[in-house]
């Protein structure tokens, strides 16, 4: 809102006008710039740039993951990089994607629909070459993949869909799963031409051979979760204690753990000679007098204290009292 300046003050002005000591230039109002901002009604704005920021932190732990689970299978240095997450327009995508090219349809349950994760076929030819024994170069022109070489590629995938499981249950629980395989652009067609949908761009390096790894899901399939993709929701998520679920499942499955008991009776010392010397029938005197507790131990640590005695038919120890700091190793 403009000043309102008072009638001494428009004479002053004006006064000084008329003398020269003022150019009447100089107090020209600057046109006010109006702040528009475009709006393309055919690729309207789904994700905001503190949601693509998430989704390009939260695929930094997929490529922790996914190149020590790579390294390890194909025997070489793997390294995958996030190059970064920007909202495309799902036709274009897909003309912009090379033919042949290695493309599978995945699912995310419980979401519903399917999404894409396209590998560049020199890349996907490179580790093939590595799991049949080779060097991993293929020098080749393009060509679509054999059966074989479909089934062999498939390992890549699932250690992929695997990596994307783990980084995603950061934020919302989601399981990634391979449902077909596709090398022509133009029948991978998961959501209409003109839905928006997020692509997620990675650079992957085996050996000397590099190539894009590219994930697209359609808005639409993202929609019941984008609420939890903010810096703050991932933060929190990886800064919180653990659910109430979690504990639970967690205790539930180490119950499951089984574990060796053991009952130490005692200890004695022998020299070689006399260790040497024994034979069916010799008595070795232990340092633990009848009717004192002996140890029982969980794994390599005495935890209780027990009595050692039989039930029925059988040998048994009863608990008498748990060790406050249980012991670790032998006695000396």
């Amino acid at each position: 809102m403009s000043e309102v300046l008072s009638q001494a003050e428009i004479d002053a002005l004006l006064s000084a006008i008329n003398s020269g000591d003022l150019d009447a230039t100089a107090i020209q109002e600057t046109p006010v710039e109006v702040q528009v901002r475009p709006f393309d009604f055919e690729r309207p704005s789904k994700f905001s740039k503190d949601q693509l920021r998430t989704l390009e932190m939260l695929h930094e732990t997929f490529c922790r993951l996914a190149q020590n689970q790579l390294s390890a299978q194909l025997r070489s240095l793997v390294e995958i990089s996030v190059v970064g997450a920007d909202q495309v327009n799902y036709g274009e995508f897909v003309r912009s994607m090379p033919f042949p090219t290695l493309i599978s349809i995945v699912s995310m349950a419980p979401l519903e629909g399917s999404a894409l994760l396209e590998v560049n076929l020199p890349l996907s030819l490179s580790v093939i070459d590595r799991l049949v024994g080779g060097p991993g170069v293929y020098k080749g022109r393009a060509r679509e993949l054999t059966e074989i070489e479909l089934a062999l590629a498939r390992g890549l995938v699932d250690v992929l869909l695997d990596g994307f499981t783990e980084s995603w249950n950061t934020v919302t629980p989601l399981q990634f799963k391979f449902e077909a395989a596709e090398m022509n652009p133009q029948f991978a067609q998961v959501a209409a031409p003109g839905d928006i949908a997020v692509l997620i761009s990675f650079e992957m390096r085996v050996g000397s051979t590099s190539g894009m790894l590219h994930l697209c899901v359609p808005h639409i399939m993202l929609e019941p979760v984008l609420g939890g993709l903010s810096a703050q929701s991932y933060y929190s998520s990886k800064r919180g204690e653990p659910t109430a679920d979690l504990r639970n499942a967690i205790v539930s499955e180490l119950g499951g753990v089984s574990v060796p008991v053991s009952v130490e009776l005692g200890h004695t010392n022998l020299h070689v000679a006399d260790l040497l010397a024994l034979a069916p029938g010799d008595v070795i005197p232990l340092d633990t007098a009848p009717g004192n507790d002996v140890y029982v131990r969980v794994g390599d640590r005495g935890t209780f204290l027990g009595q050692p005695g039989t039930r029925g038919k059988r040998l048994a120890v009863q608990i008498t009292r748990q060790v406050e700091e249980p012991m670790q190793g032998a006695r000396s």
